[in-house]
């Protein structure tokens, strides 16, 4: 067996039993603690820089996707998704069905840059529609690319690389969807929807990095299927009211002074919209802290044979990877809403977290070690202090 590799913070890599072509074993660096930078590449006879190592090349290939239990609506649904894929031809590349999907999350954004720019005006109702069937749309053939590649013979780690790239963008489309019709542009409420979504984003594919499996769901009531379509379906109820009457109500309107009464004053005052998004930050928070307990007490994460003093820093190097996210999550907040147009900060922060989520899947599948640092966000946390 090779000796482990030695890297600039320290510490060796995690062996394999697998070899490379070239007879070395192939080192998982997932638990190499490094702060500010990943261990250097070693470059080859062209002398040009690598971003993926030779080891990192070989893990994507022998790559298995492992998604977590379905819910039961996921299984309701399959013989569906099953049978519009069966209607596909056999030449459309699954990345095809991907893109198609995408497209629709694209066409959303567009239409709703037109009409609500920042999203401080409810656009007319037929672009409130047209968002809630792009939405499942979306999902449905992000349900089907994988079947398709299966049916087709092509399933490949690119193909899920591809797959959750777009997922990752495609979050900025269902965003602009709610912030829409909900009417929050220029609020920290805005700021407060889009960095606990993404920062949630962040986190699955986190949990997918130490512990190889993507978590769909939190139980068997509700996952990421019931969440997309729900979406879709709220867009599509919201295309048909009057939305501005109908958020801009407080709770002691709508419950009547007589329950309102037992309320914390600021709670009865607080209109419709601000208490739907503040239960929907609650609800974030408990998702988030649950997957970090399943990260911080996996096997893979505090080992049974580990010592107490082990298991803590196995634990805290775990933890520390969600440094640079909540970062750019605080940097939201630090930036006045009024200050900047509201699509210009979501667009930044937005590709910051694109970014470093992007190169957590990569990295994750590649099994390489991903610093506590992540220079990409640098330049939108600096201007946020500015």
């Amino acid at each position: 067996m090779a000796a482990p590799k030695k890297h600039i913070d320290g510490g060796p890599a995690v062996t394999t039993n697998s070899t490379l072509t070239n007879g070395n074993v192939p080192q998982d660096e997932t638990f190499l603690p490094c702060i500010f930078i990943e261990p250097l590449i070693a470059r080859d006879a062209s002398s040009k820089p690598k971003t993926i190592s030779a080891d990192g090349l070989h893990f994507i290939a022998i790559h298995q996707y492992r998604p977590g239990s379905p819910t039961y609506l996921d299984s309701f649904l399959n013989p569906f998704w099953t049978f519009l894929t069966n209607l596909l031809p056999l030449w459309i590349a699954p990345n095809m069905v991907t893109t198609f999907g995408g497209l629709h999350c694209g066409l959303a954004y567009g239409v709703l840059w037109y009409y609500a720019p920042d999203f401080d005006v409810s656009p007319p109702d037929w672009v409130v529609a047209l968002c809630a069937y792009c939405t499942m749309a979306y999902y449905t053939l992000d349900c089907m690319d994988g079947k398709q590649s299966r049916r087709t013979g092509t399933s490949s780690p690119l193909g899920q690389l591809f797959d959750h790239g777009f997922d990752c963008i495609c979050t900025l489309a269902h965003l602009a969807t709610v912030s829409s019709y909900v009417v929050c542009g220029g609020t920290y409420w805005y700021i407060l929807l889009q960095t606990t979504l993404q920062f949630a984003f962040f986190m699955a594919q986190w949990e997918e990095y130490f512990t190889h499996v993507l978590p769909h769901c939190a139980g068997k009531m509700i996952g990421v299927t019931e969440v997309n379509y729900s979406l879709g379906l709220l867009a599509l109820a919201n295309s048909l009211i009057d939305r501005e009457a109908f958020y801009s109500r407080t709770l002691s309107a709508i419950v009547g002074d007589s329950l309102a009464g037992n309320l914390p004053i600021f709670v009865r005052n607080l209109e419709l919209r601000h208490f739907l998004m503040t239960g929907w930050g609650i609800m974030s928070v408990v998702l988030m802290i649950l997957s970090i307990q399943r990260v911080i007490f996996h096997p893979r994460v505090a080992k049974p044979s580990f010592t107490t003093v082990q298991r803590l820093k196995q634990q805290v190097n775990a933890l520390s990877k969600l440094a640079t996210p909540f970062a750019l999550c605080v940097g939201g907040f630090l930036i006045p809403p009024t200050s900047v147009r509201t699509r210009y900060l979501s667009v930044t922060m937005g590709l910051a977290f694109s970014l470093i989520t992007k190169k957590m899947i990569v990295y994750g599948m590649a099994k390489m070690a991903f610093a506590v640092v992540q220079w990409d966000a640098v330049p939108f946390l600096l201007a946020a202090v500015w």
